[in-house]
């Protein structure tokens, strides 16, 4: 399974969670709800009574947006800060920056009052593409061969030779070009 750039949490409420980037999507992380990686959608945060909440001051320096990441490629991660309260990347200011060393240096995202994240090469998941090049126009991640294999449609097996073949579903749709040669329809 090859590495994966991910957002790992280190200080404040983001810390201890994880968000893997995906090829081609842009990733927001804020304080809203409509946020792709949401604060208030946190353990942490939903953990906290409403007094807590309310006294939180710190929370409130992160924005509603607050900053978003594209990752293009390894060579290729770009970090946008959106907010009026700034963004740090390795502790300077950033407005716009792209990342180029992801897959042999981590890099620290820091924003609001105490909001670490450290952006480093983690193991793959399903729902990830491998490498780059692995996506389709869209910038969706290919699927794997295993996936592949479980989407095709399940042509009846010649040796099994259940009478599953001759039922005809309730709509009339059944598909008898898919049939084995030599099955006859019935």
């Amino acid at each position: 399974m090859d590495a994966v750039p991910t957002l790992v949490g280190i200080a404040g409420h983001v810390e201890g969670q994880e968000f893997p980037l995906e090829y081609g999507k842009k990733v927001i992380v804020g304080r809203s709800r409509s946020a792709d990686w949401s604060l208030v959608q946190l353990p942490s945060w939903a953990a906290k009574s409403k007094q807590e909440q309310e006294d939180d001051h710190a929370f409130r320096t992160i924005s509603g947006k607050h900053f978003e990441i594209t990752m293009y490629n390894l060579g290729s991660i770009e970090v946008v800060n959106l907010s009026s309260n700034g963004t740090r990347l390795d502790g300077e200011a950033l407005d716009r920056e792209t990342i180029t060393d992801v897959a042999t240096n981590s890099h620290e995202i820091a924003f609001g009052a105490d909001e670490v994240v450290k952006l480093e090469l983690r193991g793959g998941d399903a729902g990830t593409a491998d490498k780059p090049g692995e996506s389709d126009e869209a910038g969706r991640p290919e699927p794997s061969a295993e996936t592949r294999e479980q989407e095709k449609p399940q042509d009846s097996d010649p040796s099994d030779k259940s009478d599953e073949s001759n039922e005809s579903d309730s709509s009339g749709d059944s598909d008898v070009s898919e049939k084995p040669e030599g099955e006859k329809e019935g």
